[in-house]
């Protein structure tokens, strides 16, 4: 019986019920768990910056409005699981909200008048989280490439930083030259990964100086490299022709016919 949620008096009260519901009488809701739904929750958010980027590109918004609702019952579930806990519940996380961002919005809620917005925000939450011990603390386990961009953002707090894009660039050569020279000498894989590691990070900074996000960057190139062998794949086909028959130059010129397609 879908009345039962459609005719709640608003929005909220649906919610409520339809997450209720589910966990009482779906067999797969029921069964699961605070970590049985971490993946599920990191695919959704996947899946919501593609609808963005999509509704950006092409004005096509509907799968934004889709993949929001799916990260919205990710909310809906941790919120029920915790009040079975007698935890808290879905309204506790809305006041939660709502309180914390009055604090984090004072140039908002009590016209004060901060010189840099970006300053106030991390200094109202560095208050929030007085006992941690070291500017490293507390940063959540984000993807790598995401996780180096807030190390380089908190050292940056304390001057501990490159003052131009430029710099970074300089660094970034030097970093190439000792991955270069393990790679040549052969060396054990660890000092590869070492090395690896070193640009990476490296690669990440000089995203932050140019106020580019790394993750999301990577992650375009990867849909676009994806594109592209897939063209690479539709040539082929369309002459008869396998590319696991093809050698490296032929397919490279058939990468580059499928770039300017």
């Amino acid at each position: 019986m879908p009345g039962r949620i459609r005719d709640k008096d608003n929005y909220y009260d649906k919610l409520y019920a339809l997450m209720k519901v589910l966990r009482e009488e779906c067999p797969w809701d029921r069964e699961q768990t605070l970590l049985s739904l971490r993946r599920y929750t990191l695919e959704e958010v996947h899946e919501v910056i593609e609808a963005i980027e999509l509704a950006d590109s092409t004005d096509d918004w509907k799968p934004l409005k889709n993949e929001l609702g799916d990260l919205l019952i990710q909310v809906l579930f941790y919120s029920r699981i915790a009040e079975e806990a007698d935890q808290f519940n879905l309204g506790d996380v809305i006041d939660a909200l709502i309180e914390k961002m009055i604090y984090r919005h004072p140039h908002v809620f009590e016209n004060a008048n901060p010189s840099d917005l970006t300053d106030q925000w991390n200094n109202l939450k560095d208050a929030e989280h007085s006992d941690r011990n070291s500017l490293m603390d507390g940063i959540p386990p984000l993807p790598a490439l995401k996780y180096a961009q807030k190390q380089q953002q908190r050292a940056a707090r304390v001057g501990f930083d490159w003052t131009e894009a430029s710099d970074v660039l300089v660094k970034m050569r030097e970093e190439l030259e000792e991955l270069e020279y393990e790679v040549r000498n052969k060396s054990n894989i660890r000092r590869i990964e070492d090395e690896f590691g070193d640009v990476l990070f490296t690669l990440s900074n000089l995203a932050r100086k140019l106020n580019l996000d790394a993750e999301l960057c990577l992650m375009q190139t990867n849909r676009k490299f994806a594109d592209r062998f897939r063209t690479m794949e539709y040539i082929a086909q369309s002459r008869s022709v396998s590319l696991a028959d093809m050698d490296l130059d032929a397919m490279e010129l058939l990468y580059t016919e499928a770039k300017n397609k």
